[in-house]
């Protein structure tokens, strides 16, 4: 026989988990097991009146009443116990008693003799009265049913003389008997717990069954016995222990059976390599095995934090982040449920350990008292440790896959910009090519004055501009499209899926709309300006490679005109071609001294002298002969060959013009410098040392900067320019009046020379506005005590007008085209010159004061 060992389920816990009906399914779910219950215990009562009723009058003994009562008040002692949950079911010696008493006593007298021997047992072990009538009253109900399918068996009353018809008889009831006392408490057991009466039933059927037959053929053993050979009776001790251990044996090994069964079942899905799949299993084989009502599991963070794993009233797998693990290891708390009556629950609590110390918990929420015996806890132990084990190996798992991913990402994009690198990019661009997903463009961006940006502000700032051109681009492009950085400065955009190369035109109008707004660094506005080289496939390129090579064609081509883009064209790539090739071969030419410098000489209008010379470079390239700057100089500015191109014009001016010195001719030299060249801090050591090498005094080194880069407002520009000042080095803005003018620059640093553009010196005879230009600039630059140069000067009419102007130097072809170096000295009329043809004669200009002399161009056509 089985009785219930009974705690009320937390409503929370229990019913069906929608939100909206959450509380009355519990409400429901709480007052179906009282029902339940009450309704038994009336049940019981009433077949123990009316049975009590039925048995007044009838004859019993004293001996036989006494036995049987003694009987009935261990016929509830538990002999081995399955626990549910918080709840248990215990199998006792009760077919046993059953029997004895259908053999004994009158079924109307055992009934309500039986029913309070129960109540009383339980009565005395303190069981809540409840439960104890409703144990009391199940066992005088299963009485009642037994002792009338007995009557119904044998065909008379129980206690006669006992025959096989009559043993049948009373095993048959006693079976009966196990049958309902099973049901009930079973029933009673789903209700408290929330579970299936299959479910609750199934568990312990077998060794329910086997309980019940062994105690009713004992029961039948005895009373056959005693029947007929009253002494025999005196070894059913022995065979009851024996029959015990037999119980207590079949018991453990089914629970042992079962518990390895669960075991290895959970070590299978225990082996997913994935978190949430193994935090999963371990709460739904966890519940499963210990019967608890709640599981969760805690696993920390890294950083000290955890998350706690759980489920929901659905099934449902829920991760919440906690602050920290518990310290407790097992305890039991007191909580108020929903109808405010104290209720023990009993929470156990067990480490997770790996090898740097604890790192988890799995926690067990009963909702009643529960002690788990020495067998349970060792297995949950051992469940612990293999939660932890393979928790420990996701999450080694989760670490290499993302440190794969991190590899995997890193390898394929830029790491300031996150943007895409050369090699993903090739790969998309393959892919789509072979898809064939329509007309596909690639974007050739090159930024210009990058690298004076970076090298002047520093990298940060270089970093920073970066990062915003990436973001811009990002911005212009679709989902389907890539944006990516091939390294420095040089940024490519892959679009796909177009219908014809017209597509591309916005994109590229856009994307340079968007380079063109400055960028904010550090309270100063950084100017972005690109060349943008566009080809498409399969209009203008056949694979990947020659796309991206014919992007680059076409951007070179843009870097003609700045802040522009072009569209590959075949007519323009040989020439396109060749400029690349020039890169290469610009750095063996200063490798290997083949740069040349030409000067070309400057008149003083007032006495006809040759006062100075601005030096200009040449290329003495070995197959191509002698090449104009034109040819090579924008290659040099757009290779990152600016400042040893320079240096080395300046080393051979500086040489060249200390050499006048030497020989007597203190005249003046000038070099241009780049635009870079002015973002560069380490210029006016540089010049320093130069002059210094060679013995130059400082003032007869002029430096030509464009009126563009003096308009700029750079804090690095002016250092540059106020250190050369310093450094005695004569300062002139070339080509004035066709840049961005700044007369403030003019006003904040002071310059030794404005050289008037020939764009207006060569049309004043014939345009008024081109003769009050260059009236203003002469008197502009006397005005700030500098020498005005007129460029462009080709014939001796506009050499007049400009000396009427009061203009002070000229240079031109009507006096002399650039030279090299020997011709200039042979000019000058230096001892070392190479023999020259004679110079042409003097020219008197119609003047008060003393002759002017001018010298035409030697080899002038």
């Amino acid at each position: 026989m089985t009785h219930a060992s009974l705690v009320a389920p937390d409503p929370s816990r229990v019913g069906p988990a929608r939100a909206a009906v959450g509380r009355v399914a519990s409400w429901l779910s709480a007052h179906r097991l009282l029902a339940y219950v009450r309704l038994v215990c009336v049940l019981g009562l009433v077949v123990v009146g009316w049975r009590a009723v039925e048995g007044l009058g009838t004859a019993t003994t004293g001996a036989h009443l006494a036995i049987v009562a003694l009987l009935c008040l261990g016929a509830d002692r538990s002999l081995l116990v399955i626990r549910f949950g918080h709840n248990h079911e215990s199998f006792t010696w009760a077919e046993m008693c059953v029997v004895i008493g259908l053999w004994l006593l009158p079924v109307p007298v055992l009934v309500p003799l039986a029913g309070a021997c129960v109540l009383l047992y339980h009565l005395i072990l303190r069981t809540e009265l409840l439960k104890a009538a409703f144990n009391a009253a199940s066992f005088a109900i299963g009485i009642s049913v037994a002792g009338a399918v007995a009557a119904v068996v044998s065909g008379h009353p129980t206690g006669a003389d006992i025959g096989v018809r009559e043993g049948a008889a009373l095993a048959l009831g006693a079976l009966v008997f196990s049958l309902w006392n099973g049901a009930a408490i079973t029933q009673a057991v789903a209700l408290s717990e929330g579970l299936a009466f299959r479910e609750v039933y199934g568990k312990g059927l077998l060794l329910r069954w086997a309980v019940a037959v062994g105690n009713t053929a004992a029961g039948v053993l005895v009373v056959a016995m005693a029947q007929w050979n009253r002494p025999s009776v005196l070894v059913l001790p022995p065979l009851l222990l024996l029959m015990y251990a037999a119980y207590r044996g079949y018991l453990q090994a089914m629970q042992e059976r079962d518990t390895w069964r669960q075991l290895e079942t959970a070590s299978r899905e225990l082996s997913a390599l994935d978190e949430r799949h193994v935090a999963a299993a371990a709460l739904r084989h966890a519940r499963a095995m210990f019967r608890a009502e709640t599981v969760e599991l805690l696993v920390a963070h890294e950083d000290g934090s955890a998350r706690t794993f759980c489920f929901d009233a659905e099934g449902a797998l829920q991760v919440q982040a906690t602050a920290h693990l518990p310290a407790d290891t097992e305890l039991t708390v007191v909580q108020l449920d929903p109808a405010h009556t104290a209720r023990a629950v009993t929470c156990i609590v067990v480490p997770l350990e790996g090898p740097q110390g604890r790192f988890g918990v799995l926690r067990l929420v009963f909702g009643g008292p529960v002690r788990l015996t020495q067998r349970e806890r060792q297995v949950l132990s051992t469940f612990a440790r293999t939660v932890a084990t393979t928790l420990l190996n996701a999450t080694l798992h989760s670490d290499v896959l993302g440190q794969a991913a991190e590899h995997a990402y890193e390898a394929s994009h830029d790491a300031l910009t996150g943007l895409a690198n050369r090699t993903l990019l090739a790969e998309r661009a393959a892919a789509a090519l072979s898809e064939d997903r329509g007309c596909t463009a690639m974007l050739l961006l090159d930024l210009d004055h990058f690298k004076e940006i970076n090298d002047t502000l520093g990298h940060a700032a270089g970093d920073r501009l970066l990062e915003e051109v990436a973001r811009r681009l990002n911005a212009v492009v679709r989902d389907a499209d890539t944006v990516a950085r091939l390294g420095g400065d040089e940024f490519a955009v892959l679009l796909t899926g177009l219908g014809s190369p017209e597509e591309a035109s916005p994109f590229a109008e856009e994307l340079l709309r968007l380079l063109s707004e400055p960028v904010e660094f550090e309270g100063l506005r950084l100017s972005i300006e690109g060349s943008l080289g566009v080809a498409c496939h399969p209009q203008d390129a056949g694979s990947p490679a020659e796309l991206l090579r014919r992007a680059d064609v076409a951007m070179y081509q843009a870097k003609t005109e700045r802040g522009s883009w072009v569209r590959y064209s075949s007519s323009r790539d040989e020439s396109s071609v060749h400029r690349l090739a020039l890169v290469a071969e610009l750095r063996r030419a200063l490798e290997q001294d083949e740069l040349v410098v030409h000067y070309q000489p400057q008149l003083d209008l007032a006495t006809g002298l040759i006062v100075g010379a601005e030096a200009l470079c040449r290329w003495q390239h070995p197959v191509r002969g002698l090449l104009a700057p034109v040819e090579f100089v924008g290659v040099a500015e757009q290779s990152g060959l600016v400042r040893p191109f320079t240096m080395r014009v300046l080393d051979q001016a500086v040489g060249e013009c200390a050499r006048w010195q030497h020989e007597g001719r203190p005249i003046s030299v000038a070099v241009n410098l780049a635009a870079r060249s002015l973002l560069d801090r380490e210029l006016p050591d540089d010049v320093a040392a130069v002059l210094a090498r060679h013995g130059l005094p400082p003032d007869r080194l002029v430096l030509e900067i464009t009126e563009t880069n003096a308009a700029s407002e750079l804090e690095v520009v002016e250092d540059v320019l106020s250190r050369l000042r310093r450094l005695g080095v004569e300062i002139s803005v070339d080509d004035f009046g066709t840049g961005y003018s700044s007369l403030a620059f003019l006003q904040r640093t002071a310059v030794n020379e404005l050289k008037v553009d020939r764009s207006f010196v060569t049309h004043m005879l014939e345009s008024d506005n081109d003769v009050a230009l260059v009236r203003a600039t002469i008197s502009l630059a006397h005005s700030l005590g500098a020498r005005a140069v007129a460029e462009g000067v080709e014939t001796e009419e506009i050499a007049e007008a400009l000396r009427a102007l009061d203009c002070d130097q000229a240079q031109g072809y009507w006096l002399s085209r650039p030279v090299p170096a020997a011709d200039l000295r042979a000019m000058l009329g230096l001892r070392d010159a190479e023999p020259r043809p004679a110079p042409a004669p003097v020219v008197p200009f119609p003047r008060d004061e003393a002759p002017v002399r001018h010298l035409r161009a030697v080899g002038q056509d």
